[in-house]
C-alpha cells in the first residue's frame, strides 16, 4: 500500500491509521524513472514517470516525487516530502519533514560542507527559485516570503 495524497499533513494522519491496522507500505516506482543504484528508499515511496534521480539520495518514509522531476546528487528528503510535477532539485539539498514543493519549483545546490536546507513544514510555491536556506514553517512563493 502507498498513500497518494499530496498534502503531507493529511498523508501523515492516514499513515498513522494504516500503521495502526498493521498494513505494510510498499514503494511504487514507475518503470520510466531513470535512477542510480545508490538510492535509499523509505516505506511508501512513490516516484512517477519521467523522473531522473542521480546518486547518493536518501528518501525517508512516505516521500512522493511527481512527474518529470530531477533530483541531484546527495539529496536527503525527509519523511512525508512531496514534490509536484517538474520540480528540479540540485545537489546537496536537505529537506525536512512534511515539506511541500509546488510545480516547477527549482532548488539550487548547496555544498558538501554546507548543504542547502529546507526546514520542516515549509511550502515552496509553484515556480519558486530557492537559492538560500529556508527556515521551518516558511511559505516561499516566487521572491516573496510569508510567515506562517
Amino acid at each position: 500500500m502507498a498513500l497518494a495524497t499530496g498534502s503531507p499533513t493529511v498523508r501523515e494522519r492516514l499513515a498513522t491509521k494504516v500503521k495502526e491496522q498493521q498494513i505494510p507500505f510498499g514503494s511504487f516506482i514507475h518503470p520510466r524513472v531513470e535512477r542510480s543504484e545508490y538510492i535509499e528508499y523509505g516505506q511508501g515511496t512513490i516516484i512517477c514517470a519521467g523522473c531522473i534521480l542521480t546518486t547518493n539520495i536518501k528518501l525517508a518514509d512516505q516521500v512522493q516525487i511527481n512527474l518529470d522531476c530531477t533530483i541531484g546528487h546527495d539529496v536527503v528528503m525527509g519523511k512525508l516530502y512531496n514534490a509536484c510535477s517538474r520540480v528540479h532539485v540540485s545537489g546537496w539539498v536537505h529537506f525536512g519533514r512534511r515539506v511541500y514543493v509546488g510545480t516547477g519549483a527549482v532548488i539550487i545546490n548547496g555544498t558538501m560542507t554546507n548543504p542547502l536546507t529546507i526546514g520542516d513544514d515549509s511550502v515552496i510555491g509553484a515556480g519558486a527559485c530557492v537559492t538560500k536556506p529556508v527556515d521551518r514553517y516558511t511559505r516561499l512563493f516566487g521572491r516573496t516570503r510569508l510567515g506562517r
